[in-house]
């Protein structure tokens, strides 16, 4: 399903490729049609408007909200286990989960990237796509609201990712998550401190990349980030 993909590409940094190739995948999304007609069209909107825009300031804007602090994380797990070594044993399980279905990492990156999960779940069939992200959609829909709350255009991916699957969402947890954000503190100052802190686990993955450098992921259009592992 390349509408998973899709909205996965349009939650990874911001490059010059990604939008002279918006029409083409504009046209993917339509063609598919997986999304509520008035959301679809939301969707499409921002995609314009995101290859309309200064390259630059769209990169600036991204890591804003992305990179500082971990309110809008686009790593999963972090908003469940934040640095307890409880997230490093879900990122096992989630890698062994890929593994299950033949499939092995192929970039640098954490499994609960959530574009890299959105990519997984592009070649899995429609019941069980839906039926994974439902796993996850309460985490989604709390980013959605607090990225609206902000007035960010890209709340309308999350909602768009929420109704994707029919699991009934949390909605205690988007209202804490809610409360939460608006305590928190993202400053840089804030964010210098956090870094400061020695991390509860290791040794999964590779963290020494960061996840939004265009050199870090490997999110080019017509290769894929999961690489199929034929059966011995």
């Amino acid at each position: 399903m390349k509408t998973f993909k899709i909205l996965g590409l349009l939650l990874t940094y911001p490059t010059q490729e990604l939008q002279d190739n918006m029409k083409i995948l504009i046209s993917s999304l339509s063609d598919e049609s997986l999304l509520p007609r008035k959301l679809e069209k939301a969707v499409i909107i921002f995609m314009g408007d995101l290859a309309a825009r200064n390259l630059l300031e769209a990169q600036e804007d991204y890591v804003s909200l992305f990179d500082r602090g971990r309110g809008h994380s686009l790593y999963l797990f972090e908003h469940i286990h934040g640095e307890s070594r409880d997230r490093g044993q879900a990122m096992v399980d989630l890698i062994d989960h890929y593994k299950e279905k033949g499939l092995n990492l192929t970039a640098q990156e954490l499994p609960d990237y959530l574009p890299l999960f959105l990519e997984f779940l592009s070649i899995c069939p429609v019941a069980e796509a839906q039926e994974n992200l439902g796993d996850v959609v309460h985490i989604v829909a709390a980013i959605a609201a607090k990225l609206k709350k902000k007035g960010s255009g890209y709340h309308v991916i999350f909602a768009a990712l929420a109704k994707l699957t029919d699991v009934r969402i949390d909605q205690e947890f988007v209202r804490n998550a809610l409360i939460e954000d608006d305590a928190r503190d993202d400053s840089l100052e804030a964010l210098d401190k956090e870094w400061e802190e020695t991390p509860a686990f290791d040794g999964i993955g590779d963290t020494t990349a960061c996840a939004t450098c265009p050199s870090a992921g490997s999110y080019n259009f017509g290769s894929a980030d999961v690489q199929s592992k034929q059966a011995d």
